[in-house]
């Protein structure tokens, strides 16, 4: 679903900012509240969500338009990550680190992007900063911050430097490690931990970030950004166990396939 709206002659500001406003209101599709098995309840994005799936994900320069659903996975990872640590009440302490305001529209999360110069639906309430994060951090990435960080390129995905950025921020220390081990043993600990799945393996043909949502003594359970009800077409794709659209398992036997060589943790700094 994707509303077009135009500033034609027939159309007032007004007319237009509440098509807007009834169009970023909507009830939520994919992304939302999930039980992960033996965690409890998280907070779920989808990249491809269909209300932001195809808003325009890039910088302000250059003629390509790819859309958040293709690209998107790096934000939405990190917004899990941050949504899933911090109480919702903090999460638009990003706002003081942009350099105009962040608001959406019906073609595109950065407004140097729009391509008809549509109404803007502006993130103000702390409900709208829970409910939009990805597109927040989509924003900050292609260059809507104060810190100069720019991690929205030619490439097919994001860059993880504006993650450092972004945590700073909301006061989170962010940590890489090659370790699985060392993942499990943060994610145990209460931090979150997003995982990066390298091409080849059961989670993507190209690269993908994820977060690590919980881990027993049976199986590790992965928040998945992109929203999808099969795998079979990715090399082991058939060992993950998909227990709804964008939650899944792996046994720990089976992990491996995933094809996770990086993890970034998530620890508020203080606890």
């Amino acid at each position: 679903m994707c509303v077009v709206l135009t500033m034609g002659a027939h159309a007032s500001f007004a007319d237009d900012m509440t098509l807007t406003e009834a169009y970023f209101t909507q009830p939520e599709t994919y992304s939302g509240l999930v039980e992960v098995p033996g965690k409890g309840t998280m907070r779920y994005y989808a990249q491809n969500d269909p209300l932001w799936g195809a808003l325009t994900y890039e910088r302000a320069e250059g003629a390509a338009a790819r859309p958040f659903r293709d690209g998107g996975c790096g934000p939405t990872a990190g917004a899990m990550a941050v949504a899933n640590l911090l109480p919702e009440e903090e999460l638009p302490r990003i706002a003081t680190a942009a350099k105009q305001e962040y608001s959406l529209c019906s073609c595109s999360l950065n407004k140097a992007r729009c391509r008809y110069h549509h109404a803007r639906y502006v993130l103000t309430t702390q409900r709208d900063f829970a409910r939009f994060l990805p597109l927040v951090f989509g924003d900050f990435a292609t260059g809507n911050n104060t810190a100069g960080a720019y991690s929205r390129g030619n490439a097919k995905g994001t860059g993880t430097g504006f993650l450092y950025e972004i945590a700073k921020v909301y006061g989170i220390t962010v940590t890489a490690t090659a370790s699985y081990d060392e993942a499990l043993r943060a994610l145990q600990s209460g931090d979150t931990v997003v995982g990066h799945a390298s091409k080849g393996g059961a989670l993507t043909n190209t690269g993908h970030y994820v977060l690590l949502a919980h881990v027993d003594s049976q199986r590790l359970y992965i928040l998945d950004p992109l929203c999808r009800t099969d795998y079979s077409g990715y090399t082991g794709g058939k060992k993950v166990e998909i227990l709804q659209p964008g939650l899944i398992a792996l046994t720990h036997k089976d992990v491996g396939v995933a094809n996770m060589g990086m993890f970034f943790v998530f620890h508020r700094n203080g606890q």
